[in-house]
Order: C-alpha cells, then sequence, then structure tokens
C-alpha cells in the first residue's frame, strides 16, 4: 500500500526536481493557482531574428556567386540557406506559439492556425516522460504536453489532484479497472503535488490554510474531507 505523502516545512522535503538550466530560467506565477499563459518569445526571438538575418545576407552573397561561377561550393549556398530557414521557424515559434493553464483546461495553440486543449473534467489518460521533462494528458487520442521544468503548471497539479478525488482514469498506463489501480493513483497524487508543493514552498509554508488544502488533496478520496477539517489552523 502506498502511504500519502505530508507536506510543510516541519517535513524537510527535498525537491524532486533536477536543476538544469530550463527549470531556472523558468516564470514563476505569484501564487499556485494562477492561471498562466506561457511562451518561449524572449530566448527564440532573441536567437531567431538576428540568426534569421545574417543567415538569409549570407545566402544573398553566396548564391549570386555561385551561379556565376566565382564560387563552386554548392554547400556554401545550400547551408546558410537551410539555416536560415531554421532561424525563421525558431522566430515564427517565438511569435505565435503559446500554451496555457487555466482552471478548466490545458491548452496550446499557433497563432490562429492551431488550438488543442483539453479540459480536466474529460481527461482519459495520464503518462509521465521522465526522459523528456513532461507530463502528458490525454482526452481519447488528443494529447497535450506540460513540460513542467520549463513552464509552471502548478494550477495543473491542482487541478488534476482535485479530479482525482472524484475520477478514475488511466494512469501511467494503469487502468481504472486494474486492481493496482489505487496504488497507482496514490504514487500520482504524491507525485504532482509533491512537484507543486516544490514549485511553492514559501507560498505554501506561509499559507496554512493552502497547505492543508494540499495536504488534504493527497489523501485518497475517502479521507480527503476528514484531513481538510483536521489540518485547519484553529
Amino acid at each position: 500500500m502506498v502511504e500519502p505523502m505530508k507536506f510543510g516545512p516541519e517535513q524537510d522535503i527535498w525537491s524532486p526536481y533536477t536543476r538544469n538550466l530550463p527549470l531556472l530560467l523558468r516564470k514563476m506565477s505569484k501564487y499556485p493557482e494562477e492561471t498562466r499563459v506561457f511562451n518561449q518569445a524572449p530566448i527564440l526571438l532573441g536567437v531567431g531574428i538576428p540568426g534569421a538575418l545574417l543567415m538569409t545576407l549570407t545566402a544573398l552573397v553566396m548564391t549570386p556567386a555561385y551561379f556565376r561561377g566565382t564560387n563552386d561550393d554548392l554547400a556554401s549556398v545550400i547551408a546558410p540557406i537551410l539555416m536560415a530557414l531554421f532561424m525563421y521557424t525558431l522566430t515564427a515559434i517565438g511569435l505565435f506559439r503559446r500554451y496555457g493553464v487555466d482552471q478548466d483546461k490545458v491548452w496550446s495553440k499557433f497563432g490562429k492556425i492551431y488550438y488543442k486543449e483539453v479540459r480536466f473534467d474529460e481527461i482519459t489518460d495520464i503518462k509521465l516522460s521522465v526522459a523528456n521533462q513532461r507530463y502528458k494528458f490525454y482526452k481519447g487520442e488528443k494529447k497535450i504536453n506540460l513540460d513542467y521544468t520549463r513552464f509552471d503548471y502548478t494550477l495543473a497539479f491542482i487541478r488534476l489532484l482535485e479530479e482525482l478525488q472524484h475520477r478514475r482514469f488511466t494512469l501511467y498506463g494503469v487502468s481504472p479497472d486494474d486492481p493496482s489501480w489505487e496504488d497507482e493513483a496514490q504514487m500520482a497524487r504524491n507525485d504532482v503535488a509533491w512537484n507543486a508543493y516544490d514549485n511553492h514552498r514559501k507560498y505554501y509554508n506561509s499559507h496554512p490554510e493552502e497547505l492543508a488544502k494540499l495536504n488534504a488533496l493527497v489523501q485518497p478520496p475517502k479521507t480527503a474531507n476528514t484531513a481538510t477539517e483536521s489540518e485547519q489552523p484553529t
């Protein structure tokens, strides 16, 4: 039987994250349940725009020289063109690619060309890719990736904990009718609550009611209400 974790300053909980550059650059929300819209515009535009200009100018110089016969190196033409296309792609992603989470759903879009969402009350499956450091939320075949070290998806973690209080769905490949589902569900609750707590450790440690709510949500459904009442400050 998997036991629920307990969070708080007295527990001395270590961080579940491996420190890396995306994690260090991640912009955190002011409080755990804040609606968020994410993008990588500062990085991608900072690289993409200068790179696209440089590679375009290089291609404009090298291409006429090749056709005039003063340069017989075809690679010197193809390489800057390919690099320019790559840099334009980065620029387009920086300008138009967005991701987000609110109380109802997680979503991603590319300008007006592409939009996809998965509502929390319609989730049918959740997977975790440790190698890519992302969760995958499914509604049938539709999937949304949550890059949890790149963006602060704490609200999604809280909403997932709330859904697990009254719904059953496939978790990490274990279906709801599998005898091991309860243990898998508890491991999932521990995992996402741990991430939520670590993302906003100072906030939770200074807001006892919110900490009590988190500790209640990590409990199995039948004990969640009792846990909330017992942890409320007097």
